[in-house]
């Protein structure tokens, strides 16, 4: 059975088995585990199979390739196949089956569900990973190269995950491949030869060889390094999230926004992405309108158990050119027209975003409407790229003179419903703020104002759990009593408390949650996920729902609309507001590249920080890793010599057809590993006189000198003396010799001999040579046509 390789298979076969593990975080129900172990069991009973039968690695992939076949039709194809064989109906039907899996990947968070493709695509996808295991670690003896498509595997379903995977799924797929890597190790040096006698059992009756020395130190070596891979992500410094394909890296349970795509389902949703602010890109856009406005993707009417909490979607879905007006919007209210063309947009079905209110769209064949109540823009599936043209309102300040709505008004019930636990402080802060009388606009710019800039508010991610009252006890109310009280917070509740506040003024009000405008750049503006944000949104007569904006501008410019602020006089000219409404153009955009009010405290912002924001920009994040991906091929580049060489060394010595060859080809290999630091004996010299020049050379002495001539006697031994004679190993003894000779060279001769030695070069050489003679063949052998039909 050592042909078949049996521990070795297993071991490959485990490996990918325990990589493909963490795809559980990914599709749910794991229904698709039991057919893929039964594929890689395939893979592997199918290797074992053809290695009894032949030692050629494309024969034995040919075999498991098949044995894939067969399998795949078995458990995934049945109705499609002809007395068990796969037939183009079943190709069809596994085609069919992976555009299934391929839009599930894309239109879900993880984790996805699973259905049959999804199933098929596993499954297809792990028996690969497991041949080419397979292949590496058992047929090319290479457990070492196996960790490649190992670690692909496993970064499939880390970096998709939406969070941080169990270290668990880690320890276990490592633990199996330094499994693979010590076995390989220990059976190779198993096969060096040694005078140590055996016991009955065939053991050696000491460690003289070093083995189990050499498992030992391995395993506390592999455990070692286990733990420091577990321990340092933790103290290292992370980077942002980069997600492999789009659609699964959206965990419910993720912090921040990745490359995959995102939704602002609610303010928990905000509140994330705040908490950890990612630079990855949700769109970019251009558009001709002079001032930004946000981009809205959703609408929060109801707040209950101090949450929002999202409604049911009323769409009628098709592929229409434009759509009516708001019914509520007055012909005479004055407007202008913009278009918006969005590019690379990550927002994931069924949300888009927009500007409000839309007249037309363009969305490339993706079918769209508009809530029925709400207005809000969606999509039957992502739309990456779409235009649309949009109006911006300039409302006059005697259309938003409208008196409020009276306390025992039914209409917009929902719009009007204060939060219970927090009525009596929204009404007496109403009252303060508020004057008697006042008109709907009136009671509207007072609230934002005192919200904004005059009530004392203060920007802060780290929201505080308790108040103190005026008895000096901490208290921990409900969460806008808490923001009114403590007047610390973030935009959502900024938002919420300006949304209670109008609602108890009579105005119906609601949240909207979308992306502030994005930082520019040569006319192409970029929003982030660091740029999600919450605006109120007050309902006018004749107009509809206009945006405010109460959240202070701060270390990040937010700037009001300018119907929102009191109409300019030469006393209040100057003041920051009306400076800000003047300069909407330009202070819609941060320079620093976010846009959102507070994604750090003020407390924490200084001019060192902005100067480093400002260094890292795209371009230089670019250059960086640019830099970075070219040192990472340059070291792989620089391998390939190595790696050849030692390749080459390997080969040589495992096709040797007995102990005499192999003995030689060790001393060739140490004379050019020597040559190759610079010590090269007179050509045509003896072992005996090539070992004395080493000595002279090399200066060596005591144990250098002794494996010299254990060396030199090992030579002559297995070229002079007669058949059956015992040969000793010379293995070691070059090792040492080589390392002695080494250690006298000057640094920049060592370099060259690891980094470029000969027989890596040779190596090369010889592949060229192969790869030029089977091109020249088919030319050859048309050149020998020809002059057959000549003759």
């Amino acid at each position: 059975m050592s042909r078949g390789r049996v521990p070795e298979s297993l071991l490959a076969g485990a490996a990918t088995a325990v990589v493909a593990w963490p795809m559980t975080t990914l599709f749910t129900p794991s229904t698709w585990m039991r057919p893929t172990l039964a594929m890689v069991a395939v893979v592997a009973i199918a290797g074992i199979g053809a290695r009894l039968l032949t030692t050629s690695a494309i024969a034995v992939a040919g075999a498991q390739l098949g044995a894939v076949v067969l399998a795949a039709g078995a458990l995934y194809g049945r109705g499609h196949l002809w007395h068990g064989l796969p037939t183009v109906d079943m190709v069809l039907a596994f085609n069919n089956l992976l555009v299934d899996a391929r839009e599930t990947i894309q239109n879900y968070a993880a984790p996805a569900p699973t259905n049959r493709g999804i199933t098929l695509a596993i499954g297809l996808a792990v028996a690969l990973t497991a041949m080419t295991v397979d292949h590496l670690a058992v047929m090319r003896r290479s457990p070492a190269m196996a960790g490649l498509p190992l670690l692909t595997a496993f970064l499939l379903s880390a970096s998709n995950s939406g969070d941080s995977l169990n270290p668990m799924f880690f320890v276990a797929a490592a633990g199996v491949w330094l499994l693979m890597l010590g076995r390989q190790g220990v059976s190779s040096l198993r096969r060096w030869s040694t005078t140590a006698p055996m016991s009955t059992s065939g053991r050696r009756q000491d460690d003289r060889d070093g083995a189990y020395g050499y498992a030992a130190v391995g395993r506390t070596l592999a455990v070692a390094g286990l733990v420091t891979a577990v321990v340092m992500p933790v103290v290292i410094p992370h980077f942002p999230t980069r997600y492999l394909i789009d659609g699964l890296g959206r965990s419910s349970d993720a912090t921040g926004f990745s490359d995959g795509q995102v939704g602002l389902r609610t303010t928990l949703d905000l509140q994330k992405s705040l908490a950890s602010p990612s630079k990855a890109a949700v769109l970019s856009y251009t558009t001709n309108a002079p001032i930004l406005t946000p981009l809205r993707v959703g609408v929060l009417e109801d707040y209950v158990n101090d949450t929002w909490v999202p409604d049911s979607a009323d769409v009628s879905y098709s592929r229409r050119a434009s759509v009516p007006l708001p019914a509520e919007l007055d012909p005479s209210t004055p407007r202008e027209t913009y278009r918006i063309s969005v590019n690379d947009s990550r927002i994931e079905a069924p949300q888009i975003a927009a500007p409000t209110p839309l007249l037309s769209g363009d969305l490339d064949g993706v079918a769209w409407g508009l809530d029925r109540r709400t207005s809000v823009a969606s999509v039957n599936r992502s739309a990456k790229s779409y235009s649309f043209s949009y109006l911006a309102l300039n409302p006059t300040s005697a259309a938003l003179s409208q008196d409020v709505e009276p306390e025992t008004s039914g209409y917009l019930a929902p719009e009007l419903q204060v939060d219970p636990a927090s009525q009596a402080l929204v009404r007496k802060a109403v009252s303060e703020v508020v004057p008697q009388g006042a008109s709907r606009i009136e009671a509207a710019r007072a609230i934002q104002k005192y919200l904004r800039t005059d009530g004392g508010f203060a920007y802060s991610l780290q929201l505080p759990d308790t108040v103190t009252n005026s008895f000096g006890q901490a208290e921990r109310p409900d969460a806008i009593s808490l923001f009114l009280r403590s007047k610390v917070g973030y935009c959502v509740q900024f938002a919420t408390a300006m949304v209670m506040m109008a609602r108890s003024s009579g105005i119906p009000a609601r949240m909207a949650i979308g992306f502030l405008p994005g930082t520019a750049d040569r006319g192409v503006y970029t929003v982030r996920g660091s740029d999600a944000h919450a605006w109120p949104e007050l309902y006018f007569n004749g107009i509809g729902w206009l945006r405010f904006e109460p959240t202070p501008s701060g270390t990040q410019n937010t700037v009001a609309p300018p119907y929102s602020l009191p109409p300019t006089t030469p006393d209040n000219s100057d003041s920051p507001e009306n400076t800000a409404a003047g300069s909407a153009t330009s202070a819609n955009t941060r320079r620093d590249g976010g846009n959102d009010p507070g994604a750090q405290d003020r407390t924490t912002t200084s001019g060192t920080t902005s100067r480093l924001t400002s260094w890292l920009g795209p371009q230089a994040r670019t250059v960086v890793l640019s830099g970075l991906i070219g040192l990472l091929a340059g070291v792989l580049g620089s391998l390939v010599v190595p790696l050849a060489a030692r390749s080459r060394v390997r080969r040589r010595l495992r096709q040797a057809p007995d102990e005499a060859t192999r003995i030689e080809l060790e001393w060739q290999t140490m004379v050019e590993r020597i040559g190759d630091l610079g010590v090269t004996p007179p050509r045509g010299s003896t072992p005996r006189q090539a070992g004395r020049f080493y000595q002279r050379e090399a200066y060596l002495e005591g144990d250098q000198t002794q494996a010299l001539r254990r060396v030199v006697d090992g030579v002559e031994r297995s070229r002079y003396a007669p058949p059956g004679t015992t040969l000793t190993d010379i293995r070691t003894d070059t090792k040492k010799v080589v390392k002695a000779v080494s250690a006298v060279r000057r640094r920049k001769d060592r370099l060259r001999a690891a980094w470029w030695p000969t027989e890596g070069v040779v190596e090369w050489r010889e592949r060229r040579d192969s790869v030029a003679r089977r091109l020249r063949r088919p030319w050859e052998r048309l050149q020998d046509w020809r002059a057959t039909r000549r003759d």
